[in-house]
């Protein structure tokens, strides 16, 4: 007597849920929308910067932070508090991505032109 662990039906389920990701994950993929860096200081947007349209990687210094801008990304160089927490945010790259210097009022936010803002974060 054989037993069979795999029958039709759930092939065709676990075909259908690869499908699903599939069609979850591409639209993300091929985002044509522009990205922007929102920089706020003392709760106030003091630049915004176009991360598509960057050429060469460059650095925004600011009263006890640097922060350093690159092609589709932006990142906490330097700051000065004592735990760096905002330093080791990394690179933000999607839409919704924020990393805040509480010490020194500084905050970025990551918008992506074609998604607008965004309504929630998951973690």
């Amino acid at each position: 007597m054989k037993i069979k662990l795999i029958k039709k039906a759930d092939i065709f389920i676990i075909l259908f849920l690869v499908a699903v990701c599939a069609v979850m994950l591409v639209p993300g993929l091929f985002s044509d929308g522009e990205k922007t860096a929102n920089i706020y200081k003392n709760g106030e947007l003091i630049r915004t910067v176009n991360l598509t349209d960057v050429e060469k990687d460059y650095e925004i210094e600011l009263d006890g932070a640097v922060i350093l801008v690159e092609k589709n990304a932006v990142s906490f160089k330097e700051a000065d508090c004592p735990d760096k927490l905002c330093v080791k945010c990394g690179k933000l790259r999607n839409s919704g991505d924020t990393a805040v210097c509480v010490p020194t009022r500084t905050v970025i936010t990551v918008t992506d032109s074609q998604k607008g803002e965004t309504d929630a974060i998951s973690y």
